[in-house]
């Protein structure tokens, strides 16, 4: 376990270069070495870096892996977490916690921004038309609703006018 702050710092940065270079396991393997409960708080600046600058397929490998002992909830770039799974085809949690952090921030246009890139995967405009709708933006939510309906997603089909009624 790493104790020396400029350890720490050392080792946080060599893990996010090899995970950044694409040698995304052993990135992993050193900051499980690494990363404590101890120094959680001083080290979770990296899991942002990562966010930041990895290729979709390292980001969503890393945080698969390792991504629960870090709070990527406080990265600026969070909205790059949910268009790097959507690139890759895949949900998760990770997808979930970032739409809830731009929801709780009130940041429609990162929402907006996001929207672009998951192109018609269901479950992520079936999310997103939840996230909208908390913004109050009903309009948006019901289009996407409808997107996710006709893209197979059973809850947003059985919801698809809730929007409008509820809110009209």
């Amino acid at each position: 376990m790493v104790t020396d702050t400029h350890e720490l710092i050392k080792s946080l940065t060599e893990a996010k270069e090899r995970i950044i270079d694409g040698y995304v396991k052993q990135g992993i393997e050193l900051l499980e070495k690494t990363v404590s409960s101890n120094n959680i708080s001083q080290a979770n600046w990296v899991i942002c870096n990562i966010v930041d600058a990895a290729k979709c397929e390292y980001l969503v490998e890393a945080l698969d892996s390792i991504g629960k002992i870090f709070d990527i909830s406080v990265c600026g770039n969070v909205k790059r977490v949910i268009s790097c799974y959507a690139k890759v085809g895949k949900y998760s949690e990770f997808v979930d916690i970032a739409i809830n952090s731009i929801v709780s921030k009130g940041k429609k246009d990162q929402l907006d921004k996001v929207l672009n890139d998951i192109g018609n995967n269901g479950e992520f405009l079936y999310k997103l038309s939840l996230a909208y709708e908390k913004l109050h933006d009903f309009k948006k939510a019901q289009e996407l609703r409808k997107k996710a309906c006709d893209n197979g997603i059973p809850e947003a089909c059985e919801n698809i006018n809730q929007v409008s009624t509820s809110y009209s």
